[in-house]
């Protein structure tokens, strides 16, 4: 699997590219706000892209979403309780950031689901706290995590935005945030093997066993 990615320097958000050489199927995951960009690393590398995956919903990560559907109508997949963030402009914060959007994901994937592109299956690791549906995705045969705002150099994502309420009772209160952040770090990314490469939202990577060791917030 090959990998690059691009920096929407409004916010300094990662848009991540992660592509099997041998077939050029790929996918673009969290596509910020730089639409024509993004389209263009796409058609000057010749992927194919099978689907737009999101960690989470807020504007920063969804800002070109619009403008690429309107154009490729790349599938988005997102998690079933951050499709009530997606739907809500003020949950998703792009009204602060982008300009209203709002839209329902094409691909609904629940915790531990799979998806497959190329010879690759990355497997989704909810990470709820930054967002409600907050998750990671994690290539275990090439030790390769994309963390979104979960987890960061040596930090970790805001916990003090609200969750909007999800259909059917589910859901928590925002007070719980910052505990449930924790909680997904220590018990499910710190699981992870050390050599684990951690690819963020915003800023470097790191490692697993880098942010078990020295991050202040959360130690392994």
């Amino acid at each position: 699997m090959k990998l690059f990615k691009h920096v929407v320097r409004s916010m300094d958000q990662n848009v991540y590219f992660y592509y099997d050489e041998s077939t050029m199927e790929g996918i673009v995951i969290d596509p910020g706000n730089d639409a024509k960009k993004i389209m263009s690393l796409v058609e000057e590398n010749g992927i194919k892209v099978k689907a737009i995956l999101l960690t989470h919903g807020h504007g920063d990560h969804i800002g070109a979403i619009p403008e690429i559907k309107e154009k490729y109508n790349w599938p988005v997949a997102a998690h079933r309780w951050e499709v009530p963030v997606l739907a809500d402009e003020r949950a998703n914060l792009s009204s602060m950031i982008t300009g209203k959007i709002e839209f329902t994901p094409d691909i609904i994937f629940e915790d531990d689901d799979t998806f497959e592109v190329g010879g690759c299956k990355l497997k989704v690791i909810h990470t709820p706290g930054h967002t409600i549906g907050g998750v990671c995705f994690y290539d275990n045969e090439n030790k390769v995590l994309f963390a979104g705002d979960t987890l960061f150099y040596a930090s970790v994502g805001r916990t003090d935005f609200p969750n909007p309420p999800v259909k059917g009772g589910i859901g928590y209160p925002a007070s719980e945030n910052f505990d449930r952040l924790m909680s997904s770090i220590k018990n499910k990314l710190y699981a992870l093997p050390d050599e684990t490469v951690v690819y963020t939202g915003h800023g470097g990577e790191t490692r697993i066993g880098f942010e078990k060791k020295f991050n202040p917030f959360v130690k392994g």
